[in-house]
């Protein structure tokens, strides 16, 4: 019989993307639903969606929201490709948060067909932000994504987190320099950081005490809000978490890293003063599987 020039395989494609989505509460009750949002076939292909000029009562407003996702088989290479990018122009979040446009990309690809059983390894190059402003401070940082290039892998992410080399980028690292109190003091003041000293608590655990099932990192956790806000700022700023008084949090870039899937959200915004909200942008998740495992 004549082999099949065709790629058939078993393996599952994952991606999905989504531009802008939350819920404000306070003072009044609005729920966003997902602006822009798409799902990869299991099988692969691609998916597209598209929303224009949305404007919530002058709460929140986007000139666009462009999202994308594909899936195929890579035959030069050997190896299952997917992707996902969010593309937010002209975002507005009360005058506080502002960006001309937010990108957030991820594309993921298999081991080869034979090492059914390795890594997934992905990448987050060309995720940015454009003119992002908190407080009417220009933010002109970028992501430190060559850090993420060299633990592409679930594997390498483990090993790096259990000997704490990637422990700079770990979401809310920087707030583990406050004293248990002061932490204590900053989530009472900022609802939207309770939790945080949980996770500030778990990422102190040492070696083989740490778990490595579900890790978030922060690609702007080397970021210093006072360089740009200056050191004379009311901002407080803890690596890519900004806290913003009588408004609410700022957190930007984060990656969650699984075996089998990356998700990186490049802004969340949660109010919890005047008025009372959540929000998300530039979300896109990646990765994939075989039934018989590995990725």
């Amino acid at each position: 019989m004549a082999q099949c020039s065709l790629n058939h395989s078993q393996y599952l494609y994952q991606a999905s993307a989504y531009g802008f989505a939350g819920e404000i509460h306070r003072p009044t009750h609005h729920l966003i639903p997902t602006q822009a949002a798409t799902v990869l076939s299991a099988n692969g292909g691609r998916g597209q969606q598209k929303a224009e000029k949305f404007n919530l009562d002058g709460i929140v407003s986007f000139e666009s929201a462009v999202v994308e996702v594909g899936g195929s088989y890579d035959p030069c290479h050997n190896r299952y490709t997917s992707f996902a990018s969010s593309i937010v122009e002209k975002l507005n979040i009360l005058d506080v948060v502002t960006a001309d446009r937010i990108v957030s990309r991820i594309a993921v690809y298999s081991s080869k067909d034979d090492d059914p059983d390795g890594d997934l390894t992905s990448n987050i190059t060309g995720s940015h932000f454009e003119n992002l402003k908190i407080a009417g401070h220009k933010v002109d940082v970028k992501l430190a994504t060559n850090i993420f290039h060299d633990h592409d892998s679930h594997s390498r992410v483990a090993t790096a987190h259990k000997d704490g080399t990637l422990d700079r980028w770990l979401l809310g690292s920087k707030l583990a320099e406050l004293k248990d109190s002061e932490l204590n003091e900053l989530e009472d003041e900022y609802h939207a950081l309770k939790g945080m000293s949980a996770v500030v608590k778990r990422w102190k655990k040492k070696g083989a005490q740490r778990t490595t099932d579900h890790i978030t990192y922060s690609a702007l956790n080397h970021m210093n809000i006072a360089e740009h806000a200056g050191e004379d700022t009311e901002l407080r700023g803890f690596g890519s978490i900004i806290c913003i008084p009588k408004f609410g949090v700022v957190r930007l870039a984060e990656l969650t890293v699984q075996k089998h899937s990356r998700t990186l959200i490049m802004l969340r915004v949660d109010m919890c003063s005047t008025g009372t909200g959540s929000t998300t942008s530039g979300g896109t998740t990646g990765g994939g599987t075989r039934p018989t495992g590995g990725g």
